[in-house]
């Protein structure tokens, strides 16, 4: 037996002339081979089982992970829409805001803080909504919608805020301002008081060999002064205007700020005061003014030329377009506006999205799951 188990093709083997001598014999071989192929066809089986097994797996693992890309491009595609859903909200009260600041601030201050106030209650609610308390079902979406409404709100309340007091209020003062014509470089500037762009005689101009430079050591910027003067004035009269500007003179004797080099300007815009632009009780909110640093290059020019500066001089842009010259406070503030907003909008978004693929989608899936498991 143990030679069959072990050899079991022997059988088949046997020589032809070995016959078996006790039929019991013959019909227990007989048994024998049964049962070994027996064995052999249960191994076999086993093995085409086992292949069989391992197909399948890689099967189920191949459909799994089909299913799960599957799931994963919903998921992405669901945050997609959840998070324009909630960068919608977030950008109308930053926007709204915005153009508060833009065009009704110079008018009425109670517009842009009835606005402000209205968009944050609005905001508040939709937290208050979220609650499961109040509606008997949480909803995560409207926590995020109001979280993020205020933070933009804030946002543009104080971006537009240095906006305002850093462009848009000078464009706006210079707009209720009036225009004077034939004005001579000897007169009083206080006869023009209310007046934001000047058209000066023929024999107006500057001064460019009693220029002075004054650096500032605390910005490091130079700031520029010239006298302007006409023919009938000569060294002992007081100087009334003077023509200013940033980085660009040397510091003694020479002028190049604006449109100094074209001997045919006589026009100017006029530089505006802080006090003239806003109200005593927000002067501090123009403290970034360079006002007082000209000032301090016209005590210098005073020094180093014996120029006897007027009691209240008058300092003005020196250009030959003094209307594009006002015109750019308001593109300056307008392309800052958009360039920032544009940036903020795309961060605003993918931080939207973030937030909807990582918590508001599990946790409504995770919430399903719990509603499927009690029914």
């Amino acid at each position: 037996l143990l030679r069959l188990l072990l050899h079991p093709n022997s059988v088949h083997t046997l020589p032809q002339h070995q016959h078996w001598k006790d039929p019991r014999e013959f019909s227990h071989c007989q048994m024998n081979r049964g049962t070994v192929d027996h064995i052999r066809h249960s191994h076999a089986r086993a093995e085409v089982h086992t292949e069989r097994d391992r197909l399948l797996k890689r099967a189920d693992k191949k459909t799994q992970e089909k299913e799960k890309a599957g799931d994963v491009s919903k998921d992405r595609a669901r945050a997609i829409v959840i998070s324009a859903g909630l960068t919608f909200p977030g950008m109308i009260g930053y926007l709204s805001v915005l153009m508060m600041w833009f065009y009704t601030y110079h008018e009425s201050v109670a517009s842009l803080v009835m606005t402000f106030i209205f968009l944050m209650v609005t905001y508040i609610v939709f937290i208050a909504l979220s609650d499961r308390r109040v509606l008997g079902r949480e909803r995560p979406w409207m926590w995020w919608v109001g979280v993020l409404g205020i933070q933009a709100i804030v946002l543009a309340l104080v971006f537009g805020f240095f906006l305002y007091f850093r462009l848009l209020c000078y464009y706006w003062k210079y707009t209720e301002m009036r225009t004077y014509t034939n004005v001579a470089a000897m007169q009083d500037p206080d006869a023009f008081s209310d007046g934001s762009m000047i058209l000066f005689t023929e024999d107006s101009q500057i001064d460019p060999m009693r220029s002075v430079g004054f650096k500032s050591r605390w910005t490091g910027e130079t700031y520029c002064v010239s006298p302007i003067i006409d023919s009938a004035m000569n060294g002992g009269n007081d100087i009334h205007y003077w023509a200013i500007g940033e980085n660009c003179c040397p510091p003694r004797g020479g002028f190049h700020c604006n449109d100094a080099a074209d001997f045919s300007t006589r026009s100017a815009l006029v530089v505006l005061e802080p006090e003239d632009v806003v109200r005593p009780f927000m002067r501090w909110a123009v403290r970034g003014s360079s006002y007082s640093l000209f000032m301090e290059a016209i005590r210098l020019e005073e020094a180093a030329f014996f120029t006897k500066a007027a009691v209240n001089p008058k300092l003005v842009y020196w250009t030959r377009d003094p209307i594009a010259l006002k015109e750019s406070f308001y593109h300056k503030a307008k392309d800052r506006c958009v360039a920032f907003s544009l940036c903020y909008f795309f961060a605003f978004l993918l931080f939207s999205f973030v937030v909807a693929l990582w918590r508001l989608i599990p946790k409504q899936k995770s919430e399903n799951a719990r509603l499927s498991s009690i029914l």
